[in-house]
């Protein structure tokens, strides 16, 4: 033992400085293994998820997409992803969503209903005139006439067949034959003026439905653009 005391004693220098370079030399060893573990897990992300991702964005948004989409953020790799970046991708997938149920015929059919019902208060005309009970016969709301509710179908049976030679002013005069049909058969209304106020197309483009759609388009195209500037997937 103190042989011992009397080599460490002789040559602590030397001694010292080998165990600062076994040390360092180890913790080199593990940063650079961290480093390209780090790496190597990016560029997996990457492959298997970035980049199909990418792919499909560039892609027009359907349920079907939203659904890949979905699976890849589940992906192992996806872990991977800095906190900010899984916030966009995140972010994206609820936009996506909405955007994902666009039907335009369906939308413009809830619209120009939203008028019908519009031009007939307008006009004096309630168009919940059906009271509803409850089962001690005690009056709970007013509701449309049972086949009105079918008018929303029809109008988009009118759009269907013209949409593949869009013509406003065809659509238009469609729409109020079916808005005189409805007002004559279940208001005994039938001299009442559609677009006189605005136009078919006027209805269209002004409507909050449209002007809340275009908003959510508008959020579509920033967050996309985030995740086209994520430096992962500009490298």
């Amino acid at each position: 033992m103190d042989k011992l005391i009397e080599w460490i004693n002789s040559d602590i220098y030397s001694i010292v400085f080998t165990l600062i370079t076994v040390l360092l030399s180890g913790v080199i060893s593990l940063l650079i293994s961290a480093v390209y573990f780090h790496v190597g897990n990016r560029n997996n992300l990457k492959m298997s998820v970035v980049y199909p991702i990418k792919r499909l964005l560039e892609e027009p948004c359907s349920t079907q997409n939203y659904k890949k989409l979905c699976s890849l953020s589940e992906e192992y790799s996806a872990k991977y992803f800095k906190k900010a970046e899984k916030k966009i991708i995140l972010q994206m997938l609820e936009i996506y969503k909405e955007v994902s149920t666009y039907n335009e015929i369906w939308i413009n059919a809830d619209i120009l209903f939203s008028y019908f019902e519009y031009t007939l208060k307008k006009n004096g005309i309630e168009p919940k005139v059906c009271p509803i009970t409850d089962i001690d016969g005690n009056l709970i709301a007013y509701d449309y006439p049972l086949e009105v509710n079918y008018l929303v179908e029809d109008i988009v049976s009118v759009l269907e067949e013209q949409e593949k030679y869009f013509d406003p002013d065809e659509c238009e005069t469609s729409v109020i034959k079916l808005y005189r049909y409805y007002c004559e058969n279940y208001y005994g209304a039938n001299d009442i003026v559609f677009f006189s106020d605005y136009s078919y197309s006027q209805v269209l483009e002004m409507s909050k439905t449209k002007k809340k759609w275009d908003k959510t388009f508008d959020n579509m195209r920033k967050i996309k653009e985030k995740f086209f500037n994520l430096k992962i997937v500009c490298k």
